[in-house]
């Protein structure tokens, strides 16, 4: 039996497993993203995860026929490097290279983290058989990974630093309005915590028990669920930040399926019906909504791990 091994590097976790031929997840082991670190103190954290997510397995890291893995920033795949991450601190790191040192030399792959799990969405997931598909990873930031043409040729997208507001919310790239500044997970706390401020009655601050640093991306939906007017009327922003991004998208590539990932997307139908009747509107013509299939990610925090797993695979189709 073949072992892959993928890692999905995010702004608060890293997540790394062991992966068989049929995408399935033998083992796993995670530990807190360090910050504040160099590139050379994340590389030692990252292979002490793989050690231990091989050892769960059952084996050691030289069975594994090559380790990927899936980085936040603007990533330069064919060397290896990480270009920029305003959310790791990362500039021209050469992470393969650092990590592969660290694991007796295996062949390391590295491709942005949400193009790792749009890949993992194509080959194994929501977006299986589309030839066209975006996934849209709501975490820390917003992920965007493009897949065209079939599973074989992917490409990562900066699309949650489009801007969306020009001169609005300062973004951890450094520049202004852009989407992920209003969208991601990290966006729509912050704007929970805001609205708790103006409205000391409302009962988001019954759920995070009078705290404000208890707010995650869920707490808003609770009470908006529970029928808090104040939490309502954020969601209700909320979505309409999230439609402007998809619909951008939409337009620009016309894709087969849009897969919304991370753990916002947990809320099911309740996030994405709102979400395709203001796409519908948002977009040059509905027509483009219609034929676009707007769908929760399938393989939730799977996707990195599965998608970074198989970057090899990728890599070598796109060099036959």
């Amino acid at each position: 039996m073949n072992y892959y091994c993928g890692i999905d590097l995010g702004g608060t976790n890293i997540a790394a497993g062991i992966v068989d031929e049929e995408y399935h997840i033998l083992a796993a082991a995670s530990a807190p993203t360090p910050r504040g670190v160099d590139g050379e103190a994340l590389a030692e954290a990252l292979a002490r995860v793989v050690r231990e997510a091989a050892a769960k397995a059952g084996i050691s890291p030289a069975e594994v026929e090559w380790v990927g893995m899936g980085s936040p920033g603007y990533i330069d795949p064919a060397r290896g490097i990480n270009r920029f991450s305003g959310n790791l601190g990362l500039t021209d790191d050469p992470m393969a290279e650092r990590l592969s040192r660290r694991l007796g030399g295996k062949r390391v792959y590295l491709a942005n983290d949400a193009n790792a799990a749009a890949y993992a969405e194509a080959i194994a997931g929501a977006a299986r058989g589309a030839a066209r598909s975006v996934t849209v990873t709501l975490g820390t930031g917003i992920g965007t990974g493009v897949i065209l043409d079939g599973s074989d040729r992917g490409m990562a997208a900066e699309g949650g630093h489009m801007v969306i507001c020009q001169d609005g919310e300062p973004c951890t790239c450094g520049h202004r309005g852009c989407w992920e500044a209003y969208a991601s997970a990290t966006a729509l706390i912050a704007q929970t915590r805001r609205a708790m401020e103006e409205a000391p009655g409302s009962l988001l601050w019954q759920l995070c028990q009078g705290d404000p640093a208890r707010v995650s991306g869920r707490t808003v939906f609770d009470a908006r669920d529970a029928g808090d007017p104040t939490a309502a009327a954020v969601v209700e922003r909320y979505l309409d930040y999230l439609a402007c991004g998809v619909a951008n998208l939409i337009n620009l590539l016309e894709p087969d399926v849009v897969v919304i990932g991370g753990g916002i997307s947990a809320q099911g139908e309740k996030l994405l019906e709102p979400l395709r009747r203001r796409v519908r509107e948002l977009v040059y013509i509905p027509l483009m909504a219609d034929r676009c299939r707007i769908t929760a990610a399938q393989l939730g925090n799977d996707a990195g791990i599965i998608g970074a797993a198989f970057l090899g695979r990728q890599y070598q189709n796109s060099k036959a």
